[in-house]
């Protein structure tokens, strides 16, 4: 230092002293600041450099909040606490979007697979809307429109006047439609025939007018006709003629029959009346939907001999109530038929019976109290919902879909083939079919006015 001082000249030496000193002053007043900045305010010692950790004193937090910016940082218990609710909110919204998820998904599977066509006078599903479709006399280019009530004096009574009618229409050309409103009851006392013939014809409508359209004791036998229908009629106890309600026969296509009522007394013998809907002799292209088939014994039928060679083919059953019936419900012989949606009702001995090589699909069938549960003496197999019983050497195939059973024996049915059928459609869960037929089948629902 001596060395250095003498160096100086004289005019800078007293500033550089005075400078010296003042430093040397500061450091000294600042030495029990350091040293109390230096030790932990628990003496700790940070082990990275041997010495104590630096923490902040009472006084220095006190100086750093004056100084601090007005938004503190969160203690832990308040992070932790953010933390949970930013989780429970996460989580709160995943349930939520799952859920919205799962209700998307449930109403894709419902509009696809849950929706009933509504009661319609209009044209008809399944098969019968094949073949250029079914819409009867409504369909062609003119139509001739008779109320039964209005022109039934004319001809000697109701039943007359219908006969006469569809007589008259045979004359008429391809492009010429045919509807009758049927507002008031056919029965022997206003028929001399022992049925009501659609023979020969093309493009007729049958239609029932409210709750008034009933045939009493007379059924109506569709021959060699093309694109009829026969809806909301209440047709019943047919003893006349081959006694069948509705018989459709001798290679007669597109017929459609819907919202009916069909019936006769399970009291009578079981041989006394015939089928409530029977298709036979190369007729194709049906469709039976929506009717009310009760009461009855040998209910209806494809196909009316093991003869190959005259077999029916191409009918839907669909959404009909058949109740408190016994047998044929349908008896199928060879034919592709698609059996929709119905509701079977206490079927006192056996269903759906497919012989002789029938190929049926089943799907979306309620089966209440069908069947006896006992075992053919033909064929060998339970009574019940679907199988082959009695009579024909073959059997027939079928293809269970989505079928529901209540107290009905069940458990021995498997699918026997994958047939299914060539047009498009809706199919409803078997209960939700259930209710629709409850609330859509039979007379009285359509609005039918001339």
């Amino acid at each position: 230092m001596a060395s250095f001082v003498t160096r100086l000249r004289p005019r800078w030496l007293l500033p550089v002293v005075v400078g010296v000193a003042v430093v040397l002053g500061a450091a000294a007043a600042l030495a029990p600041t350091i040293a109390e900045n230096m030790a932990g305010n628990d003496g700790s010692v940070d082990p990275r450099f041997d010495r104590p950790l630096i923490t902040s004193s009472p006084d220095a937090s006190a100086r750093a909040s004056a100084t601090a910016s007005p938004s503190p940082s969160p203690s832990p218990s308040d992070t932790a606490a953010a933390e949970a609710a930013a989780a429970a909110e996460a989580a709160a919204a995943a349930e939520a979007a799952a859920a919205a998820e799962a209700a998307a998904a449930a109403e894709a599977e419902a509009a696809a697979v849950s929706v009933a066509p509504p009661p319609s006078a209009g044209t008809a599903a399944g098969y019968a809307s094949m073949n250029g479709g079914t819409r009867g006399g409504q369909g062609a280019a003119t139509v001739h429109a008779y109320v039964l009530s209005a022109v039934a004096g004319q001809y000697g009574g109701a039943g007359n006047a219908l006969y006469a009618l569809l007589e008259e229409h045979r004359d008429r050309g391809a492009d010429q439609g045919l509807v009758i409103y049927v507002d008031t009851p056919i029965s022997e006392a206003n028929l001399s025939e022992s049925r009501i013939d659609v023979k020969d014809v093309q493009h007729v409508s049958i239609l029932g007018v409210g709750t008034s359209g009933e045939l009493d004791g007379v059924g109506i036998t569709v021959t060699r006709s093309h694109d009829v229908v026969i809806q909301n009629l209440a047709i019943h106890h047919v003893d006349t003629g081959d006694k069948d309600a509705v018989s459709i026969t001798d290679h007669s296509t597109n017929v459609w029959i819907d919202h009916n009522e069909l019936y006769s007394d399970l009291a009578a013998d079981p041989d006394y009346y015939d089928g409530l809907v029977d298709i036979k002799q190369n007729s194709q292209y049906v469709t039976v939907s929506w009717n009310y088939i009760h009461d009855h014994h040998k209910t209806s039928l494809v196909g009316h001999t093991d003869d190959p060679s005259v077999a029916p083919d191409n009918i839907t059953y669909a959404f009909n109530h058949f109740q408190n019936v016994k047998t044929r419900v349908p008896l199928i012989r060879y034919a592709h038929v698609h059996m929709l949606n119905n509701y079977f009702d206490s079927i006192g001995t056996s269903a759906i019976n497919a012989r002789g090589g029938a190929q049926v699909l089943v799907e979306g069938n309620y089966f209440y109290r069908t069947g006896s549960g006992n075992a053919d003496s033909h064929a060998g197999q339970i009574q019940g919902p679907v199988g082959w019983w009695y009579g024909t050497d073959t059997g027939g195939s079928w293809n269970l879909r989505d079928n529901a059973f209540e107290e009905t024996a069940h458990d021995h049915l498997t699918s026997t083939t994958d047939f299914t059928v060539p047009y498009g459609y809706a199919a409803m869960r078997p209960g939700d079919a259930r209710a629709a037929v409850l609330s859509g089948a039979g007379t009285g629902v359509l609005s039918i006015q001339p």
